[in-house]
């Protein structure tokens, strides 16, 4: 029957809601080997490149991942995200300067800063957790507030 309903829809251009409404029915629901195949032997007849394989079935693959170079941006390190989980646990998820001036979201900021002090950059306590509005805008407000940081994470400590 639903070999019948496919061929009646062939050559018909459906609706944004009705391709909506396809795909809300159709969420999470796994997909049978027999449709699978059904899909890769269509994307072969459209002539489309299928994605390229990803994790151990990659041709790129490393199986020793100690070999991996580090990221240059930060924010994809690992050890960095675990650094901002780490001081944001330790604030208890709050802006540590904490006033009616809050706003927006979280932020880990290094207190002696990332390029400066590379011996400090996963020490928990080079870190402070602040709000959007109260995270510094530049480098000589970061210089300024230094010791004001330094000692709003002291008191965290205790």
């Amino acid at each position: 029957m639903s070999e019948n309903i496919s061929k009646s829809l062939t050559g018909r251009k459906l609706s944004d809601e009705h391709r909506k409404n396809v795909g809300l029915a159709q969420k999470g629901k796994k997909l049978s080997d027999e449709h699978k195949d059904n899909i890769r032997k269509s994307i072969k007849k459209l002539g489309i490149e299928p994605p390229h394989p990803r994790g151990e079935d990659s041709p790129t693959w490393v199986q020793d991942r100690t070999l991996l170079k580090q990221g240059e941006k930060k924010h994809l390190d690992g050890r960095y995200r675990e650094w901002m989980g780490a001081v944001k646990k330790r604030d208890n998820w709050k802006c540590k300067i904490m006033d009616e001036n809050c706003s927006g979201r979280l932020e880990s900021h290094h207190i002696l800063d990332w390029v400066n002090y590379p011996e400090l950059r996963y020490e928990i306590n080079n870190g402070i957790t602040l709000c959007h509005a109260h995270h510094p805008r530049g480098r000589a407000e970061e210089k300024r507030l230094v010791l004001d940081f330094q000692g709003l994470v002291s008191v965290s400590r205790k």
